[in-house]
Formats: structure tokens, C-alpha cells, sequence
């Protein structure tokens, strides 16, 4: 009697383990709900800002419910010339070799790089200086459950175009 109980609870509590094992697993997709530029007023407080000024500091803040948060300002983007040439470097795969680069169409390119953030109370942030005045392409790249696991999920969130004023 006392064996057919053991396996009367352990029939019962096995589904309930393993139901719980799955929850774990599923790992939503990560979303970019919203990207603001905020600047710091002579007072020290933060203001929200539509258009950033060229060579002064303000912050990118996403919000997002991701795990990891880059951005990817698209402000600068150097090529590496050849010696004594205005011809450019180029890799063994025919890709530019570069200097510096934050746009995200270089992507996976050696020196290319977005912007490490920081989790603030209101989203992923990270200070950023535009260089000259224009349009740049800012994507916002956020994941969830870290690089190296079958959970990996990344999205490219494509923010839009910044508009940089002149000083």
C-alpha cells in the first residue's frame, strides 16, 4: 500500500516539476517601447530634448523591458587609409578596416562598436556627443538571456533619424 502511494504522489508532482522547468525556458522577445535624448540644464536638471546640439553632451534613455540594452548613435565612422594614399584599407573579406565606427551597418566589423548602457530609474541609458551637425541613423539594439545560450533573443530596433543642430 505504502509503495502504490509513493507513486500515486510522485504520477502527481512530476507534471507540476516539469511545467515549472518550461516556464523558465520561455524567454520573451525583448521590445523598445520608447527613446528620449535628455540634456542638462545650467541647473543641473534634465531636460528633455527633440534635437541634440553638435559637441555638447546629452543622454539617450531607452525604454525597454530587455535584458541588455546598445546603442548605436551613428555619429562617427572612420575608414583606416592606406600608407601615403587616400585609398582605403580593406580587410582579407573586402570590408573597410576602420579607424572608429558607430553606425550599425558596421556591425561585426573590427572597431565597430555601439554604446554600452547603464540602467537608470527611467530605462537603459548612455551619454552620447555628436561631432558635427546633420542626420544620423540611430538603432537601438536590445537582449535578452545573455550571448552564449539557446535563449538568446536580439532585436534591432531601427529608432529613427536624428536631427543634430548646429552650436
Amino acid at each position: 500500500m505504502k509503495k502504490i502511494n509513493n507513486i500515486v504522489i510522485v504520477g502527481i508532482l512530476a507534471p507540476f516539476i516539469f511545467f515549472s522547468c518550461l516556464q523558465e525556458d520561455i524567454v520573451p522577445v525583448p521590445t523598445v517601447r520608447d527613446v528620449k535624448m535628455y540634456m542638462t540644464d545650467i541647473e543641473g536638471n534634465d531636460s528633455l530634448i527633440s534635437n541634440p546640439t553638435a559637441n555638447k553632451s546629452f543622454r539617450f534613455v531607452v525604454d525597454t523591458d530587455a535584458d541588455i540594452a546598445t546603442v548605436w548613435p551613428g555619429g562617427e565612422r572612420r575608414i583606416m587609409k592606406k600608407v601615403n594614399t587616400e585609398t582605403d584599407s580593406l580587410d582579407m573579406f573586402g570590408h573597410p578596416v576602420l579607424i572608429v565606427s558607430d553606425y550599425y551597418m558596421d556591425y561585426g566589423l573590427v572597431k565597430a562598436r555601439g554604446f554600452k548602457t547603464a540602467l537608470g530609474e527611467t530605462g537603459w541609458y548612455t551619454s552620447y556627443t555628436y561631432k558635427a551637425s546633420g542626420d544620423f541613423d540611430l538603432t537601438i539594439v536590445v537582449t535578452n538571456h545573455g550571448y552564449n545560450s539557446a535563449d538568446y533573443k536580439q532585436v534591432v530596433h531601427e529608432a529613427g533619424t536624428i536631427t543634430v543642430l548646429e552650436e
